[in-house]
């Protein structure tokens, strides 16, 4: 009952556009644009209202809208304009109810608020009709939003849509896992490069304590050397004293040089060992960092055999 009420109020704005005062305004000009004017609008608005009445509300906006766009902005056409945009505004309601787009509730929105204003304060029924429209026009819209809201949300549920910022997670935590793969790749290559100065260096010390042990055995050799000659001056009788304080100083000359050759080359050949097997050690440790180190490739990630020996 209310679309016919409404579609009878149409049909009386649309009278108005043939009878309003701008309309016989223009018939009693003289002027000839004048004419063709009232001629174009009326034949717009006539078949606007057609389509509304047959239900082609889209056309009868389009329509309207022409007819609006064709009047000039001038205070002797204020009164038509004014009818124009409530009928564009009537049928954008109507054309929500068949094609439920936002936009033609919010176009109507606009042009109803815009025709209120436009209304006289002595014409309280009409004000009372439009603001009523209105109130249940932005009712309208609010529950469209909520439920266009509603819809966004269930379908992104629906659709396992992640947040952004979780969906560079992966990303971010493959830059990671390669920064990581790089740090321990570039440990172990410094590990690599410390074992073998300690292998280095533990060679040349072992070497160093094994001369210095030769040196030793030496002594300990001239030491024995004074002892026979001692014996054998003793059994060939022997008996000049200055003769066996030579010898005796031989051999204590013998045996300080190997009991100080003996600590140093000890030190030595222990200092020396336990650096080969720390740089052993460590070059082992670094083969296996090295050996087999985890890279990321063009398309995933791979593992590559590297590694200095």
């Amino acid at each position: 009952m209310a679309r016919y009420a409404r579609r009878w109020w149409s049909a009386g704005l649309a009278a108005v556009l043939a009878s309003s005062p701008g309309i016989a305004e223009v018939r009693a000009a003289p002027a000839k644009g004048k004419d063709e004017l009232n001629a174009k609008i009326s034949g717009l608005a006539q078949e606007a209202q057609t389509r509304f009445e047959t239900a082609d509300f889209a056309g009868a906006i389009e329509l309207w809208t022409q007819a609006y766009a064709a009047l000039p902005d001038e205070p002797a056409y204020e009164k038509r304009r004014n009818v124009l945009a409530y009928q564009i505004a009537q049928a954008c309601v109507e054309a929500y109810a068949l094609d439920p787009q936002l936009v033609y509730l919010r176009k109507a929105e606009r042009l109803f608020d815009n025709y209120l204003k436009t209304i006289s304060a002595k014409d309280k029924v009409t004000t009372a009709k439009v603001q009523g429209t209105l109130d249940e026009l932005r009712e309208k819209i609010r529950a469209a939003e909520e439920r266009e809201a509603a819809e966004k949300q269930a379908a992104a549920e629906a659709a396992g849509q992640k947040n952004p910022e979780s969906e560079s997670e992966p990303a971010a935590q493959k830059g990671d896992e390669a920064g990581d793969a790089e740090d321990r790749r570039a440990t172990a290559e410094r590990e690599a490069k410390k074992s073998r100065r300690l292998t280095i260096a533990g060679g040349a010390l072992t070497g160093a304590g094994a001369i210095v042990l030769g040196v030793m055995a030496y002594g300990l050799a001239q030491g024995a050397r004074a002892d026979r000659d001692g014996q054998a001056a003793k059994a060939d009788g022997v008996t000049d004293p200055a003769v066996y304080r030579d010898l005796l100083d031989q051999g204590m000359a013998a045996n300080r040089l190997a009991i100080a050759t003996a600590v140093v080359g000890g030190v030595l050949v222990v200092t020396g060992i336990g650096l080969l097997g720390a740089g052993a050690a460590g070059q082992q440790r670094a083969r296996r960092e090295l050996g087999l180190a985890p890279t990321w490739l063009r398309g995933g990630a791979g593992l590559v055999l590297q590694g200095r020996f």
